[in-house]
């Protein structure tokens, strides 16, 4: 009689089932999320969340180790759990094969089975998982468990919002975002300010977010690793923001963002006359012409001469040392 007691004191917690049954120690910043979504599936609350997770976190172990939670929750009641991703093969394939080989459990191995290469089952519990690229066939596709979007800066919004957001309806079913953020203006970050502002009306936490500081404090040689990335890009760099510090990247937009304009700018000095050791280039930017059968142009750009100096870095550096400009003949 113990081992049922046991059992079901098991799934009452997803980290507690991870670790006696998955073999996984979920560390704290996947902890919190993982409870916090099973919640609101056990309780029947319909929240949306979003799990940020800088690269090689954990972000697909803690998805992997919430979907076999939730199966073998549901494995006796039934229900589908959905998750969809910006492509098939490879990420949700990979997706997959994640959380097969976290059912190859003692509980588990041999009692679940993949169906139409896309569903795996566990007893009457279902996993299905969905391309969410534009010429996928999702139509008639029902989660009543939990929805998922793998990747969520990478799925067109006007696809989720016609072909899988309907999926949650039926049963007010909790919805999950999982990504890095790009810009504001894509499905995850505009995802990321409808729930800042739930989070303010009603003061339950939604975003969930460990940038690579917060993973390098409970997991040192990840910092370690992140460390020589960042001396390597720079923390300007876009990839690092976004991929590491999970910010988004909106003013790096456009040819010349702040941080390239600040590097564009330096504090030497204007030259009249070239120094001895140096080496210069000169750049020439010639202005239009008129054409002989037209007056003249008196508005048009200017002839433009950039003198630089080449600097003796490894890497090119150019300084700006002097500048003409000029309509007509110098």
């Amino acid at each position: 009689m113990w081992m049922p007691r046991l059992a079901a004191r098991i799934l009452l917690d997803p980290a507690a089932f991870a670790q006696a049954v998955l073999g996984v120690a979920l560390r704290s910043y996947q902890v919190a999320p993982a409870r916090a979504i099973a919640r609101s599936v056990v309780r029947r609350q319909g929240l949306r969340f979003a799990v940020l997770m800088a690269r090689q976190a954990g972000k697909n172990e803690l998805s992997a180790c919430l979907e076999a939670y939730l199966l073998n929750l549901f494995a006796r009641r039934g229900g589908t759990l959905v998750k969809a991703a910006p492509t098939f093969q490879p990420q949700l394939l990979i997706s997959q094969e994640r959380l097969a080989a976290r059912l190859d459990n003692p509980w588990n191995r041999g009692h679940w089975h993949l169906e139409h290469g896309h569903v795996i089952r566990l007893g009457e519990a279902r996993a299905a998982f969905f391309s969410a690229q534009p010429d996928a066939n999702v139509v008639g596709a029902t989660a009543d468990i939990l929805l998922e979007c793998d990747e969520a800066q990478d799925v067109l919004l006007d696809r989720w919002d016609k072909a899988f957001a309907p999926m949650a309806a039926a049963e007010n079913a909790t919805v999950v975002f999982y990504g890095t953020p790009w810009t504001r203006h894509t499905l995850l970050g505009r995802v990321l300010r409808e729930l800042a502002a739930e989070e303010a009306r009603d003061g339950i936490q939604r975003v969930f977010r460990a940038d690579w500081q917060a993973v390098a404090a409970v997991h040192p040689p990840y910092g370690q690793h992140v460390a020589r990335e960042l001396a390597r890009l720079g923390p300007d760099h876009p990839l690092f923001r976004t991929q590491y510090a999970l910010e988004e990247v909106d003013d790096a937009a456009g040819m010349f963002p702040p941080a390239r304009q600040a590097r564009m700018q330096g504090d030497h000095p204007r030259q009249e006359a070239p120094e001895p050791g140096r080496r210069y280039a000169f750049l020439l930017d010639p202005a239009g012409v008129d054409w002989p059968d037209q007056p003249p142009h008196l508005a048009r750009d200017l002839t433009a001469l950039t003198v630089v100096e080449v600097g003796e870095e490894r890497l090119p550096l150019y300084r700006v040392v002097l500048r003409r400009g000029w309509r007509g003949r110098p």
